[in-house]
């Protein structure tokens, strides 16, 4: 097949984007597919790229932004071009953390408690949108006094401040003590883009870092991350040596089989479609669902590929996999309409 992968993008993670195409590329390539490999600068420029005219398939690399919420999953249906990986609708809410938290609570899926935040950078005062139990929208009313206010008495501390739409662990501050809540929510604000920013504050779970990778709608063994220091940040995630990976992770039954069903479920729930890595957090027997990636890391050191190798799918059978499923689904689709 005719592959075009598709990476780079204008998000904070463009640079991780940058390592999982080239990933992506080689290990098609090896799978004797014919491969393009395009580093865009905006999701807009996909409309006048004359490689996608050619393509049996798109692989979407980007992270972040719009290359993985929704938009440029938009602009490829709206040309009929077949990609991989999950639709627009999965991506738009798969990247809302809070629209995924509140899918996760309606089905019964455990969620650290939170508030959603929607900060307006040029007046200063956030929009309190979504929170534990209730919802405010008098913006008037709403410093930040207020809204610390309300993550003590609702949250308590330690607590998570991090970016409502963002990955890679980007815009992300474990705050431990009170009196650092204000300088850490405004260096989670200064590292996003725009005027308009949405923030969560999450309660922090202590305990193990667990992730699912659904496949096919195939569950992988479980993965757990002990990072060398600290938490599974940036750095860590990054920095080969800087954290142990165990899979399968090391948990015992009825809750190991409990997590896989709960990422299986979430994954349909969502509507994702070829793979998605599902993030948790385990506390003795209770473990805790974060959020879902709809395009998750495919390089050296990115869990989903480790997840795989562990059941015999190498990097090159993976990336192959997902196009041929793309493929195959895309023309199903079209055979479909042409019936109808």
């Amino acid at each position: 097949m005719k592959i075009t992968v598709l990476m780079g993008g204008d998000s904070p993670e463009r640079e991780i984007s940058l390592k999982t195409g080239q990933a992506v590329a080689l290990g098609l390539a090896k799978a004797g597919h014919e491969v393009s490999l395009v580093d865009i600068e905006s999701v807009a420029q996909v409309m006048t790229l004359p490689e996608l005219k050619e393509a049996d398939v798109v692989f979407p690399a980007l992270h972040g932004g719009q290359g993985e919420g929704g938009h440029l999953q938009a602009i490829l249906e709206s040309m009929d071009i077949p990609f991989a990986l999950s639709g627009m609708a999965a991506s738009a809410l798969a990247m809302d953390k809070s629209a995924t938290k509140r899918i996760m609570r309606a089905a019964g899926i455990s969620t650290p408690d939170w508030l959603h935040i929607c900060w307006d950078r040029q007046n200063g005062l956030p929009d309190l949108v979504q929170g534990k139990k209730v919802t405010e929208r008098n913006s008037s009313q709403l410093t930040l006094e207020r809204v610390f206010e309300r993550a003590n008495q609702e949250l308590g501390f330690p607590l998570v401040i991090k970016l409502n739409g963002a990955g890679s662990s980007v815009g992300v501050a474990i705050v431990e003590q009170p009196d650092e809540f204000q300088e850490a929510f405004k260096q989670v604000v200064d590292s996003a883009q725009g005027s308009q920013i949405e923030v969560i504050i999450e309660k922090f779970i202590p305990g193990r870092e667990v992730t699912a990778t659904i496949l096919l709608g195939r569950r992988l063994p479980l993965l757990e991350i002990v990072p060398q220091d600290g938490f599974y940040d940036y750095e860590n995630k990054y920095t080969a040596g800087a954290s142990d990976y165990l899979v399968p992770a090391p948990i015992n039954s009825p809750v190991y089989e409990d997590m896989s069903a709960d990422a299986l479920r979430l994954f349909e729930l969502v509507g994702c479609q070829g793979v998605a890595r599902v993030d948790f957090r385990l506390h003795g027997d209770k473990f805790y669902c974060l959020e879902i990636n709809t395009i998750p890391g495919m390089t050296e050191l990115s869990l989903v590929p480790m997840s795989a190798e562990a059941v015999g799918i190498g990097f090159s059978a993976l990336t192959d996999d997902l196009c041929q499923s793309a493929f195959r689904l895309a023309n199903q689709e079209k055979l479909f309409k042409r019936k109808s």
